[in-house]
């Protein structure tokens, strides 16, 4: 193989060659330059395809990562969040300890036929008795070079690395072995990039991969595939300035990597270099980054399958700000479960209003409004009433929703149209009134509209187009 890499070497060299400003590099500590089997402790691996380079790292099921310990993951399901995306495939039978924790480094930042995955790193529980290589499929990896796990329960991390892109083959024949005994995939936005990456490899090798080698069921379109970006942003994006990976883990898990992580938007950089040159002292921080980012998705999926299924305790334990916990109740009433929805608001408001703190009545209006929305589904008129105007006294602004609730609430409810007219009239000139910046042309518009129409009704003409039906 040594010889395939000296010609792509001399391919490169022959290339012209740009010379741009080369990224400057978070510190770390210091590591002397050396070759991949010096700095990064691994092995390689041969099978039908080649060779490739794998790298093995085992977690204790007790190890904490945020909060709680790996294995509590274990006792979770994603059948709560599983009505959300119906063509995941994540009621059913979708079991942790069965599927593939997933994510790959690649040589581009975008798509295309000339990016591919250079590494792809899989975290799998082993140990349990199921789905574990020691168990049941023995004989079918018996002559490979993956090393069979002991009884001790782990989840372990599998990092697969092709030294040169020769070694693509290697890489995806060891892969297909792994995954071929995994019904599900947990991936944080892979369902967008890692996945359609590895299937469009897989179609690309097909002539090169050894017979019988071929795309991992798992890997298809219609397998069950728990992609965490998407709930995560449901969840925490109210209160989050941004929902990657990274802020997850400093925001919600509370973690901090070390000084040999690396920004994922220089990693293609650092394996051109590392295709170049032969010095892997950057690459043991692509590995350590990949690995990292697959451990933490052990502790995002249970804390989303957690918290969008019974999210009250969470809020008790103080692992759930009330912000989150409305975004909850908003997912339980687009899926129906009123009463739920209606607990999560109703907790969700108690707590942040009784904090008292100003920078947080900034969320309560969306609390407010969809506690509010419950309350007019169920045509629980009174209770969404006093609501309102809890909403207008507490917090302050020129917010005209409160005051339309009220302004339909009397006109519809209680055919009072004196009280109809106040209502608008005051979100109107609060509206007028209001700092530039926060005022808005079209709530002028339509409030004035709505005081013209209730002023007809008023002296006996016709309000509107259809002046019996009640708004929604």
């Amino acid at each position: 193989m040594s010889s395939v890499l000296d010609r792509l070497r001399r391919l490169q060299s022959l290339r012209a060659q740009r010379s741009p400003v080369e990224p400057e590099l978070p510190l770390a500590g210091h590591s002397a330059p050396g070759p991949l089997d010096v700095l990064v402790s691994g092995q390689e691996i041969e099978n039908d395809g080649g060779r490739c380079w794998l790298v093995t790292e085992r977690y204790p099921l007790e190890t904490v990562r945020g909060h709680h310990s790996l294995h509590e993951l274990l006792a979770t399901s994603p059948r709560s969040i599983a009505p959300l995306y119906p063509k995941a495939g994540l009621d059913g039978d979708f079991d942790f300890t069965q599927t593939a924790f997933v994510d790959t480094e690649t040589s581009g930042l975008g798509g295309g036929a000339s990016v591919y995955a250079f590494m792809v790193g899989v975290g799998v529980f082993e140990g349990l008795g199921i789905g574990n290589w020691g168990s049941g499929i023995e004989d079918a990896v018996s002559n490979s070079q993956f090393p069979i796990p002991n009884s001790q329960s782990s989840f372990t991390v599998y990092q697969f690395f092709m030294r040169h892109p020769g070694e693509e083959a290697a890489l995806l024949t060891a892969l297909a072995e792994l995954l071929g005994a995994r019904s599900g995939l947990v991936t944080f936005n892979g369902r967008t990039f890692d996945a359609p990456l590895l299937r469009g490899r897989y179609q690309m090798n097909r002539r090169f991969l050894p017979g019988g080698v071929g795309l991992p069921a798992v890997l298809a379109e219609d397998a069950p595939h728990f992609d965490l970006l998407h709930p995560a942003r449901r969840l925490w994006k109210r209160r989050l300035s941004s929902c990657s990976l990274g802020n997850l883990e400093a925001e919600i898990l509370g973690l901090g990597r070390g000084e040999e992580d690396v920004p994922g938007s220089l990693i293609p950089w650092l394996y051109t270099q590392f295709l170049q040159t032969g010095n892997a002292a950057d690459m043991r921080r692509v590995f350590y980054h990949n690995r990292e980012d697959i451990v933490s998705m052990v502790s995002l999926a249970e804390l989303l399958c957690r918290h969008f299924a019974d999210p009250i305790p969470s809020v008790q334990a103080g692992e759930l700000h009330p912000l989150d916990l409305a975004s909850v109740g908003r997912v339980h009433a687009e899926l129906g479960l009123v009463e739920s929805a209606e607990t999560a608001f109703a907790h969700a408001l108690e707590t942040l209003a009784g904090t008292g703190a100003t920078g947080d009545l900034a969320g309560l209006p969306e609390i407010f409004d969809g506690l509010g929305w419950l309350l007019k589904r169920q045509e629980r008129w009174d209770e969404a009433a006093a609501l309102w105007q809890r909403w207008l006294t507490t917090v302050p602004g020129p917010d005209p929703r409160p005051y339309v609730e009220l302004a339909k609430y009397c006109e519809w409810q209680c055919n009072d149209l004196e009280q109809a007219q106040m209502w608008t009239a005051w979100a109107l000139h609060n509206q007028q009134t209001a700092p530039t910046r926060v005022r808005s042309p079209q709530a002028i518009t339509e409030l004035q509209h709505r005081l013209a129409r209730i002023q007809r009704k008023q002296t006996g003409g016709d309000g509107s187009p259809d002046s019996h039906t009640p708004e929604t």
